[in-house]
């Protein structure tokens, strides 16, 4: 496709929701968001023909982006993706190849001859006396890249890399310096439509990866479900709820707290304009109601005053599918620190579609007890930006952009 030096990068993360662009340029000595696209794809299509339907939405994504000189980087979804971790001595070029080799054949799940390997060292570590070298290990079944390819191919476009949206994301947080190279534990943990991945980070080189299967549609099933409405309508509502909060965020930020307070004098109508919504005491409306008649009698009917779920707000609603998702995460964190024997997490950086959802950070910091539960922002610096209209839905929706940003990093790196 290219007949020259690519002049830039474009990661493309096709996602099951949506396709997500981002094309980057070196400029001054780093580099700079030129062109950001999305197209959200068809669900009714997805159903009969999802390569026409991903290929489709990755032609709008791309459509007013300038290609003739970009390197376009894709990603295979990371839940189709083996990853290990082995540690191996450290031998000779050939000699390492074969161990890799080796190792791969007696823990991946599949026959080598059905999966394209690679491998990377990642760390030098010390067992007692011996000095080995850890890899990381990446698997990847060949009808997987053959149906990303086509994809691209669909669209009359073609990858020059495929990466792994898992590990796109440390890229993008190491470009914009939300990972150090201290000795803190990281878990990036980015949430899809239908799964979720969690790339556990120490002193900023990847450790450890594990995908869940849980996705925002849980989300949106149960307002689904509650509100009786189609499912547009209440997607459209949860990402309403998770869009960025106003300058003034400390406000924003507290405020399920505050609400809490302002629902003792509130009736059921305040609870839909309050973020939190009714209190978790609410259930107690339903035994006063019968005493209705005993209150003043300008009060509403014992029937309006109990809470329904039209009139609970969007972070009561979503409350169950969240305690599962913190569940899923409280395992992958067991795991981690506990049989892999690290050390704890510190911090949690969040990206994805709904990972701006005050209720999810507030959820995560007090079960996992992670006191910063951060949302990556690739406006926040480390990146400069363009001047191009198409940086406004970056500005809108900014950590969803997180995999598409990492992807056009790993491409600009070969620039």
């Amino acid at each position: 496709m290219l007949f020259s030096k690519p002049k830039n990068a474009v990661g493309i993360d096709i996602g099951t929701h949506s396709v997500k662009a981002v094309q980057i340029s070196r400029a001054g000595g780093g580099l700079r968001i030129d062109n950001v696209g999305h197209a959200r794809l068809d669900r009714a299509q997805m159903n009969m023909d999802p390569i026409a339907a991903q290929a489709q939405a990755l032609q709008e994504a791309v459509r007013f982006m300038p290609l003739q000189y970009s390197m376009l980087v894709g990603a295979l979804p990371g839940q189709s993706v083996v990853i290990r971790y082995p540690r191996l001595p450290n031998l000779g070029r050939e000699e390492f190849a074969q161990a890799v080799d080796k190792e791969a054949s007696q823990n991946l799940p599949y026959d080598l001859t059905e999966v394209n390997l690679d491998w990377t060292p990642v760390a030098t570590v010390t067992e007692g006396e011996r000095t080995l070298t850890k890899i990381m290990l990446v698997a990847a079944k060949h009808e997987t890249i053959e149906n990303r390819v086509e994809v691209a191919q669909s669209a009359g476009l073609q990858f020059a890399i495929l990466d792994v949206d898992s590990l796109a994301l440390a890229d993008a947080a190491e470009a914009l310096g939300l990972t150090s190279e201290t000795d803190e534990g990281v878990a990036l943990v980015n949430l899809g439509a239908n799964a979720t991945s969690i790339h556990f980070l120490k002193e900023g080189v990847s450790n450890f990866i594990r995908d869940v299967n849980w996705g925002s549609r849980e989300l949106i099933q149960a307002i689904t479900r509650a509100r009786r409405c189609e499912h547009e309508e209440a997607e459209q509502m949860l990402f309403e709820a998770a869009k960025p909060a106003p300058p003034a965020s400390a406000d924003s930020g507290e405020e399920p707290g505050t609400s809490i307070q302002e629902e003792e004098p509130a009736g059921p109508s305040e609870a839909e304009t309050s973020w939190a919504g009714s209190s978790v005491l609410d259930p107690l409306d339903d035994e006063l109601a019968d005493l209705g008649d005993l209150d003043a009698p300008q009060q509403a009917e014992p029937a309006a005053a109990a809470p329904a779920p039209a009139d609970k707000s969007v972070d009561e609603l979503v409350t169950t599918p969240l305690n599962r998702l913190v569940s899923e995460i409280r395992r992958s964190f067991d795991y981690y620190e506990q049989q892999l024997y690290e050390q704890p997490v510190s911090r949690i950086i969040l990206s994805g579609g709904t990972a701006q959802l005050p209720v999810l950070r507030q959820t995560l910091a007090e079960e996992l007890g992670v006191e910063h539960v951060d949302v990556a922002n690739p406006m926040s610096g480390g990146l400069k930006l363009g001047d191009s209209a198409s940086l406004n839905i970056l500005q809108e929706h900014p950590a969803q952009f997180m995999v598409a940003v990492g992807l056009a990093v790993r491409g600009a790196a070969d620039l």
